[in-house]
């Protein structure tokens, strides 16, 4: 596998969003399920296609601690662009695969901000919202993603008040 193909972000890319009380964008399609504390969840499906990347190599060659994965990405929903978003993975265990990730999704109200764990090849991941600005300031939840192919990951954000 090519080093550009070892781990592909998370895009958090993450890349992912948050929408504590305001729709995210008139693109957005925002789906309500129930929650477990009463209030409903606001979901939302996006499309990430990182468009920017970069491994940084800080050890020998090949992976090492410390490596990071950098990148931006873009966001559509039925073709539709409604963002952009940005995310350095940091490797920190061989042992287990791991990386720690932190996104940010740029939306059309707001931003919103994830951190979290995910493997080092991320086929599957799930990120906490741990903020945001705009209408996102009271932002909570999680992304849920999968990698679907290189560079293009499908995001589902759990937003929850």
């Amino acid at each position: 596998m090519p080093p550009s193909c070892r781990w592909r972000p998370v895009a958090v890319t993450a890349l992912a969003a948050v929408l504590a009380c305001a729709p995210l964008a008139q693109a957005a399609s925002l789906d309500r399920h129930p929650s477990p504390r009463g209030g409903g969840e606001k979901v939302i499906k996006l499309d990430d296609f990182v468009k920017e990347f970069s491994l940084i190599d800080v050890g020998g060659s090949g992976l090492s601690l410390g490596d990071e994965a950098v990148g931006f990405s873009e966001f559509s929903q039925n073709g539709q662009s409604v963002g952009t978003g940005s995310f350095v993975c940091t490797v920190v265990s061989l042992e287990r695969h791991l990386q720690q990730c932190e996104s940010t999704l740029r939306l059309a109200k707001g931003d919103i901000t994830l951190q979290g764990f995910a493997p080092v090849i991320p086929t599957k991941f799930t990120l906490a919202i741990t903020g945001g600005t705009g209408a996102y300031r009271e932002a909570r939840g999680y992304m849920d993603g999968t990698n679907v192919a290189e560079g293009h990951n499908k995001l589902t954000v759990h937003l929850s008040k």
